[in-house]
């Protein structure tokens, strides 16, 4: 919250890092908007995930999203999806939902020497479609601190809710209020509501800082692909691709105008081209 008006209890909450835990506190997530599992998946598990993931990149059959400045998709391979029958995920979300919970995405973080920038604050809502009461597991493959451009989180600001759009929180904002970059140890799992402010620094040390990110919801929701724990009992599923949804958005129309903007400077570029050779003569 604010700075100079953190409430008193939060403040308490922070100083003294109850945000930490073996167990997960609900009370805590659900005030701070965060909470942290320390050792959630053990040093076994952990190297399997992250020794994995490095041969797949380093033989080419993953890489970074092109316009992501830290995603890394391995959805539609199987052995990252085994993680949904993993014993110790299953324990993790067993609090949540009533014991029903599901999932619509996974997916790998990462900075390295090559991908080392910050990460503007944003909060995860606006890119997300289905019920608002949804979370992030981020489970550290590496150990993540602020010097290798580890998540900073803003406790309490999921509870201005959904703020309308995405993108860039302002700093003129975010300036105002208290933040924390968590030292987190291999296995540590941060448990992030989707609606909480955060942001990265840049990775001073171009190490590699990652985080196998696993997005829960409840099991009934419209768009759940894989059951963690629990049965779904609701037939009614997203009957349409949400790429589809909207003819005419702020989504849409930028992409509209970006279209534009290609095709009018290949324009002026022709035209240059033609202007030169003619002066050329």
């Amino acid at each position: 919250m604010i700075k100079n008006n953190f409430f008193k209890t939060t403040k308490n909450m922070v100083e003294t890092k109850r945000y930490f835990g073996k167990t997960i506190n609900h009370k805590i997530l659900d005030e701070l908007g965060f909470f942290i599992l320390t050792k959630g998946f053990s040093s076994k598990s952990i190297q399997k995930y992250h020794d994995k993931f490095l041969k797949s990149l380093e033989n080419k059959k993953l890489s970074k999203t092109k316009k992501h400045p830290v995603e890394v998709k391995i959805e539609g391979i199987r052995f990252f999806e085994k993680i949904y029958k993993d014993h110790q995920l299953k324990n993790i979300v067993k609090g949540f939902y009533k014991g029903q919970v599901g999932s619509d995405f996974f997916r790998i973080v990462k900075k390295d020497n090559k991908n080392s920038s910050a990460v503007f604050c944003h909060q995860d809502t606006g890119y997300q479609f289905g019920s608002y009461d949804r979370y992030s597991l981020f489970i550290c493959l590496t150990d993540n601190n602020n010097l290798n451009g580890g998540m900073i989180v803003y406790p309490l600001t999921h509870k201005f809710g959904y703020l309308g759009d995405a993108g860039e929180i302002s700093k003129n904002i975010t300036k105002k209020y208290f933040k924390i970059c968590p030292d987190l140890k291999v296995g540590d799992v941060l448990i992030m509501h989707s609606a909480l402010w955060h942001e990265s620094n840049k990775n001073i040390l171009k190490s590699n800082r990652i985080y196998f990110e696993i997005h829960i919801q409840d099991i009934n929701d419209i768009n759940t692909k894989y059951n963690i724990i629990g049965k779904r009992k609701k037939i009614f599923k997203l009957p349409f691709d949400k790429k589809n949804i909207f003819s005419n958005s702020r989504v849409t129309r930028i992409i509209k105008l970006k279209k534009r903007v290609i095709n009018l400077e290949k324009k002026l570029e022709n035209l240059y081209k033609n202007y030169s050779s003619l002066i050329n003569c």
